[in-house]
C-alpha cells in the first residue's frame, strides 16, 4: 500500500454510522434497524466491521486478521462504546484489544493484527468456485417468518449461485451503503456460516454465533461490484457448526478467508439438534 493511499477504515466508521470520541480510541455507535438482523438483534457482521474499522483508524495501518468473540448482544435504540487498546506498536506490526460495551453490559471483543509491510511474494492456492454470474443467478432472500423492517438484508443484495456440492453454498453479493472489499466491508458480508451449516443439514434457518474470524489478503476500498461468497460448512458436533467462507472478487482473486463456529438452535423436530 502507498504511503498516501488512505485507509478504509475511517471511511467505514462513517458508513456505519460511528461517532470517533475526542480521544482518538472510542467511539460511540447508536444501533438502528440498518445494522441489525430480521430478528431484531444487532448482525455480528456489523459488529465486526465496527471493530476492524475503528482498529485500522486507530492504529492507521491496514487490518490483515481480526477475531471476535459474541458475548452479548445488542437491539435497535442501544448505544454501543467502542475502546480500542493498542498492545503492540512495532516498526511494521500493530496488534489491537477491541471491547464493545452497551452501559456495562459486554457485548463483544476482538483482537486485531495489523502490518505496513510491503508486498513480496503473492500467491494463491485456492481456486474460485465456477459459477454463472450475477446476472444469471436467482434472487436469494432467508427465508425469516415475520422479518423485522429495515434491517441488514435489505441492503444486501444477494444472488444464489449453484455450485457442484450439495454441501457448499455460492453467493453473491453487492452492498449499497458498504461496497465490499475493505477488511470492515469482507467481514460485514462474510458473517454468513450459521447459514451454510443449517443449509447443509437441510435445517431452517436459526443459530447463535460464537465467533468469527476474518483474514484478510487484498483489503483495498471495495467498487461496489458483486464479491462472490463461497461458503463451506466443515463439520458439526454438540449442536456447534463450524465452517469457512472465501470471498472472492469476480475476477477470482481471493479477497478474504472467515471462519466461524455457532450454535445450531433448529432441527427437523422444532428443537434444538443434537449431533
Amino acid at each position: 500500500r502507498s504511503m498516501t493511499t488512505p485507509l478504509p477504515g475511517p471511511l467505514d466508521l462513517a458508513r456505519l454510522g460511528a461517532v470517533p470520541g475526542e480521544d482518538g480510541r472510542s467511539a460511540r455507535f447508536p444501533v438502528t434497524h440498518r445494522w441489525c438482523t430480521p430478528f431484531g438483534f444487532l448482525y455480528g457482521g456489523s459488529g465486526i466491521a465496527l471493530c476492524t474499522a475503528m482498529a485500522e483508524a486507530v492504529t492507521g495501518r491496514p487490518l490483515v486478521w481480526v477475531t471476535t468473540q459474541f458475548v452479548g448482544n445488542a437491539h435497535p435504540g442501544d448505544e454501543l462504546h467502542v475502546d480500542v487498546e493498542v498492545t503492540v506498536a512495532a516498526q511494521a506490526t500493530s496488534q489491537t484489544l477491541v471491547r464493545v460495551t452497551c452501559g456495562d453490559k459486554l457485548v463483544m471483543v476482538s483482537t486485531t493484527a495489523h502490518t505496513v509491510r510491503p508486498p513480496a511474494t503473492e500467491a494463491c492456492w485456492e481456486t474460485m468456485p465456477d459459477v454463472p454470474d450475477p446476472d444469471a443467478c436467482e434472487p436469494f432472500h432467508f427465508p425469516h417468518p415475520n422479518p423485522a423492517e429495515g434491517s441488514f438484508t435489505e441492503h444486501l443484495e444477494r444472488r444464489l449461485a449453484p455450485v457442484a456440492s450439495a454441501e457448499n453454498v455460492a453467493l453473491w453479493v453487492r452492498c449499497d451503503t458498504l461496497p465490499i472489499g475493505s477488511p470492515a466491508s469482507q467481514a460485514f458480508a462474510a458473517d454468513i456460516v450459521p447459514f451454510g451449516i443449517t443449509h447443509a443439514l437441510d435445517l431452517p434457518p436459526g443459530a447463535t454465533s460464537l465467533d468469527n474470524t476474518m483474514r484478510v489478503l487484498h483489503g483495498d476500498e471495495g467498487d461496489g461490484d458483486w464479491v462472490l461468497l463461497d461458503i463451506r460448512p466443515e463439520g458439526i458436533r454438540r449442536s456447534i457448526g463450524q465452517g469457512r467462507v472465501l470471498v472472492w472478487r469476480r475476477d477470482g482473486t481471493l479477497l478474504g478467508v472467515a471462519s466461524q463456529s455457532c450454535i445450531i438452535r433448529t432441527s427437523h423436530h422444532g428443537r434444538t439438534a443434537i449431533v
